[in-house]
């Protein structure tokens, strides 16, 4: 079976992609805004089968593939 590829905003956290998403009322909005975005990494590993630490497990594998593909 393939491993599924992790779409990149959930790859690589950029503040600028999740910032938009925090709650005006938040206290920490950048702490809320990495939140939202482990959230969201959650989220895509529940609907493909993949569990937290196979979800850092299969990132750690992208990163590492897109470092050496460079």
């Amino acid at each position: 079976m393939t491993e599924p590829t992790i779409p990149d905003h959930l790859l690589i956290y950029h503040e600028a992609r999740w910032m938009p998403l925090v709650e005006d009322s938040c206290r920490y909005p950048t702490l809320r805004a990495r939140e939202k975005w482990r959230q969201a990494q959650d989220q895509w590993g529940h609907g493909h089968g993949v569990d937290r630490a196979a979800f850092e497990r299969l990132q750690q594998a992208q990163l590492a593939e897109e470092t050496h593909s460079a």
